[in-house]
């Protein structure tokens, strides 16, 4: 299966203010996500991340207007609004179950790092907006991650931001 991580973030590497707020990123950034996971058909977000979303966001870009099935990773149990994984490699095993060839990874820092930190990640695409965040959630919750990474391609999605496309070497 192939796992893509997806995030949008300030040029320092962060995904979103101490406070949640997610306002320094363009909209682009969601329409970007919207279209990778739909094309996809199937997406990963941490409980926490999942729970913002939907209490902050409750007009436009919200996960529940996502023509893609939503994997919440969480080890607090079951729901019946959607499908709950307590781990990456179980998060992976529902997807294919459910009949999909790939999955895209998209937050919060905890679940981008639980992720990458398995070797489960084939690609990375950051979306980075031109902004300098003085605090926040970076990208990536533990720093003790390495992970060698070669480059696909840089693309302008919008006037300053920029989309780099990683391969995660393996």
């Amino acid at each position: 299966m192939k796992v893509i991580l997806y995030a949008s973030m300030s040029v320092n590497g962060f995904i979103a203010r101490e406070n949640d707020e997610e306002d320094f990123l363009s909209d682009e950034n969601w329409f970007s996500f919207q279209k990778l996971a739909e094309n996809s058909g199937c997406f990963v977000v941490g409980r926490r991340a999942y729970k913002v979303v939907k209490e902050k966001y409750t007009s436009g870009y919200n996960f529940s207007t996502l023509k893609a099935k939503p994997i919440i990773l969480s080890r607090r149990g079951k729901n019946i609004e959607f499908d709950v994984a307590r781990s990456p490699r179980e998060a992976i095993k529902k997807a294919k179950f459910l009949g999909f060839k790939s999955l895209v990874v998209s937050g919060g820092s905890k679940t981008n790092a639980s992720f990458l930190k398995t070797g489960l990640v084939n690609e990375i695409i950051l979306n980075v907006e031109p902004f300098i965040l003085g605090k926040g959630f970076p990208v990536f919750d533990e720093n003790k991650i390495e992970c060698q990474l070669k480059l696909k391609s840089i693309r302008k999605i919008k006037p300053g931001i920029l989309q780099l496309h990683y391969k995660v070497k393996k």
